[in-house]
């Protein structure tokens, strides 16, 4: 019955991953209460270590907002007390403050505001894993040796002392036996110390290679072509040594679909691809491939376990040229899709293809494949600073420049894909922001289970077939049933506008990009039963 009520909860709040490359921030952005909010945690980078979290409230006034670190694993009863956060100078409505995590796993920053408007609660959630190391600078470890040698030296004082003239009466004179005494003491303790410090160390080489061992590895994969009935097919298969003990039989659905897999071609980043591979067993994945110009790919999927846990695997997948070559539409995901467009090396002439779009810049319309148009609302030829929370905001006209009625897409208003123009930074994401929606409402249930230990899931086999049967069944399902069933807290028909019979054409997407360099924006919403694909570029300085 465990295994069945986490199910419920895992299936009807589908994940928005916040699975990424390089963007290591968590960005929330809705309501807490009566507060319309936007959270930004950046983790820490190692474990032990402090998030730093920066909440804007944009309504009412704050008596205080109240910052705590709650784990999957232990809930609420397991949590340390919340730390405060304080309002930042000369920004209204802006708070920053830090929390601790002390263990590494799937958690959470319960984000709680007291004010005018009463008393609001969210829970953001994030990774804490360890994924960098720390050394120590030279001249803290030679002012530690030096503070080392003189604690050494006053131990073995201390000791040939206490058997020689701690045990003198006043006024006694040193004798031979007496300076044999303190040698032999002085000797004694430092044989102790110098045994105390080979002790130390060898603690010290344990518990470094202990967080070496804990230090987050991303799964490796090797990905293929392979012809199936004359049609080119994806494959995607885990590397098994590189999950250890993290059963991928645990997967659970993100939008209705385990896996979201992207494809971009390196250097000239001119084609992509949004693809959903179907399992077909534990460690492989299948997808049909669609009519891709050849080249060299960056290949990114996306993954989440029962938990909350999320994962990008990532690889670089040669595509080769197939002549008259047509996707097998008989296997592949209704949803797939993929677009082509102008290359960022601006040698490379455009590619003739149905799905051809023109790549756009920041304040300029430019048109998607069925002749609606899509327009970045931004200055003309703006520049961005890395760091910085940003809200990314577009606008679909149809052909005739009004106002276009948009359907949602995976049970969202729309989707973005960032890639940094080297590869070195991807990142999957949605309106709500880059955080977990299914890992929001996990944490909420067992804060509100008051209990510390988590339930396990079903055996292995059992789990990842009864998620399979379910992932059938929402295939089978009609596009407004799935959505109602996938995302339930989402009111469609203000998404989309039809609750006030206007059509919502705007998409605004929470995101600071983390580095300097260009990055190219792929933007995806559907109308008319057609997903649309929009690109832009976009310059970080």
């Amino acid at each position: 019955m465990k295994f069945l009520k986490y199910l419920i909860i895992f299936l009807s709040f589908p994940l928005l991953t916040w699975s990424h490359v390089g963007s290591s921030g968590v960005v929330y952005e809705g309501k807490a209460g009566n507060y319309p909010v936007q959270v930004f945690v950046q983790p820490p980078d190692v474990i032990p270590g402090t998030a730093q979290v920066t909440v804007l409230v944009g309504q009412g006034s704050v008596q205080s907002i109240d910052l705590k670190p709650i784990y999957f694993s232990a809930g609420d009863e397991g949590s340390p007390k919340a730390d405060p956060a304080l309002p930042v100078a000369n920004e209204r409505g802006q708070y920053q403050g830090a929390v601790w995590f002390m263990e590494a796993g799937s958690a959470s920053v319960q984000v709680t505001i007291k004010g005018s408007l009463g008393t609001g609660t969210v829970v953001v959630p994030m990774v804490a894993v360890s994924t960098a190391t720390r050394s120590m600078p030279e001249v803290t470890g030679w002012v530690l040796v030096g503070l080392g040698v003189l604690l050494i030296g006053l131990l073995t004082t201390i000791f040939g002392a206490s058997v020689s003239d701690g045990l003198m009466k006043p006024g006694q004179e040193d004798t031979a036996q007496t300076r044999r005494k303190r040698v032999t003491g002085s000797l004694v303790g430092a044989t102790f110390c110098i045994g105390l410090v080979f002790i130390g160390n060898n603690w010290w080489k344990d518990r470094a290679s202990e967080y070496k061992d804990y230090l987050y590895q991303p799964y490796q994969a090797t990905s293929r072509i392979d012809r199936v009935a004359d049609e080119p097919v994806l494959t995607l298969r885990i590397d098994s040594s590189s999950v250890k003990n993290r059963s991928l039989s645990y997967l659970v659905p993100d939008h209705g679909k385990l896996m979201h897999l992207f494809l971009v071609r390196q250097g000239t980043m001119d084609a992509f691809a949004h693809l959903h591979p179907a399992r077909v067993d534990s460690l492989t994945f299948q997808a049909s491939l669609p009519d891709l110009p050849a080249g060299k790919y960056l290949l990114y999927a996306d993954m989440v376990r029962y938990h909350g846990f999320t994962y990008t695997v990532t690889d670089t997948l040669d595509i080769p040229a197939y002549p008259n070559s047509k996707p097998q539409t008989t296997k592949a995901d209704p949803e797939d899709t993929y677009a082509v467009t102008s290359s960022v090396t601006k040698t490379q002439p455009l590619l003739g293809d149905q799905n051809i779009t023109i790549c756009g810049k920041p304040g300029v319309k430019t048109k998607l494949q069925d002749g609606s148009t899509i327009v970045w609302e931004a200055q003309a030829n703006q520049t961005f600073q890395p760091g910085k929370l940003y809200s990314l905001n577009f606008s679909v006209l149809d052909p005739e420049g009004k106002a276009a009625s948009l359907q949602p897409y995976l049970g969202m208003q729309g989707h973005a894909a960032v890639f940094k123009n080297d590869g070195q930074v991807y990142i999957h994401l949605h309106p709500t922001g880059t955080y977990s929606n299914a890992s929001q409402q996990i944490l909420e249930n067992r804060i509100a289970e008051k209990q510390r230990l988590a339930a396990n899931p079903a055996p292995a086999n059992v789990f990842r077939d009864s998620v399979d049967q379910v992932i059938q069944m929402l295939a089978q399902l009609p596009e407004a049933a799935r959505d109602h069933l996938i995302m339930p807290n989402m009111d469609m028909a203000s998404m989309t506008g039809m609750e006030h019979g206007k059509a919502n054409n705007h998409l605004s997407i929470p995101y600071a990009f983390p580095q300097r360099g260009d990055y190219r924006i792929w933007v995806q919403v559907k109308r008319n039963n057609k997903v649309l694909t929009g690109v832009f570029d976009a310059s970080v300085k």
